[in-house]
């Protein structure tokens, strides 16, 4: 999987790759991407900090999701084997998928479905995908994955939250997990570092150590990751204006709003919804 980071965002770029492998590639922070992500647990159990919660995908299990909103693998079973794919959205979105599942997935929702319902989508399809895409038959995977999305959105589950498991603080500590699920739940009011160090009773200055330990980037910097997560979805599901989407995201101003949007986009929110909207 070749992972590119354009200049102009702070969007990681991967277009269509697929991925196999023991354990599962670790980005060591919460990071974004503009793909639709597919993954596939062979064996074993992968977790990942999904928009502020974990998540479990337990050996057999198919998931699928956004990549825009915020997410990180937080800890896999040393037994694992995963498969991953990255489909561009634009994609996805002339695929005429069921509306409410590609609500769902515009929405941010982490979508799984079981093996019983997909018996000929696992490993080998990710294996056959993958040289597809080293012989560059893109076309061909993308039509089985099209296939694929239709069948998977027939029997999606309903995402379970990871609550404390045995050995979640070993893997990441409680109040760096409380702050980002604080925010996750919150990025739409006006909050404060100091509103966020309150959730964990630490002093302000103290809670930004413990947070950027725990995610390298600053209780700021994810703040606004998750707020312009929140805008991308409303661009692309709604028709509402620009200036409301970005009151509704939680910035205190438009000029702020664009700044951000461009910084991590790398393009102007406007110019951003009619680009993925030709697709539509």
């Amino acid at each position: 999987m070749v992972v590119q980071t354009d200049h102009q965002s702070q969007l990681e770029r991967f277009g269509f790759s697929v991925w196999s492998g023991r354990s599962a590639p670790d980005h060591g922070r919460p990071h974004r991407h503009n793909e639709i992500e597919l993954n596939y647990v062979e064996q074993g159990a992968v977790t990942y900090l999904h928009a502020g919660t974990e998540i479990t995908i337990q050996a057999c299990e198919s998931a699928v999701f956004w990549g825009a909103v915020p997410h990180q693998l937080v800890y896999y079973e040393p037994s694992t084997v995963i498969d991953i794919a990255t489909v561009p959205l634009e994609d996805v979105l002339q695929w005429d998928l069921p509306q409410p599942f590609l609500l769902d997935l515009l929405a941010g929702v982490l979508l799984r479905a079981g093996h019983a319902h997909l018996q000929t989508y696992g490993a080998a399809m990710y294996r056959q995908w993958q040289i597809d895409c080293e012989a560059r038959n893109v076309r061909v995977a993308l039509m089985e994955i099209r296939a694929f999305f239709h069948r998977f959105a027939l029997h999606v589950q309903p995402v379970e939250r990871t609550s404390r498991e045995p050995y979640s603080a070993a893997r990441m500590p409680d109040k760096g997990r409380q702050m980002a699920q604080f925010m996750s739940s919150h990025f739409q009011q006006t909050i404060s570092v100091g509103d966020v160090a309150a959730v964990v009773g630490l002093h302000p200055h103290y809670a930004m150590s413990v947070f950027r330990q725990t995610f390298d980037m600053t209780i700021i910097d994810y703040l606004t990751q998750q707020r312009i997560a929140y805008a991308q979805q409303m661009l692309l599901t709604t028709n509402a204006k620009i200036i409301d989407i970005a009151n509704d995201a939680g910035f205190q101003t438009v000029s702020h709003f664009y700044a951000a949007f461009k910084r991590l986009c790398g393009t102007s929110p406007g110019k951003y919804r009619a680009a993925l909207r030709r697709h539509d």
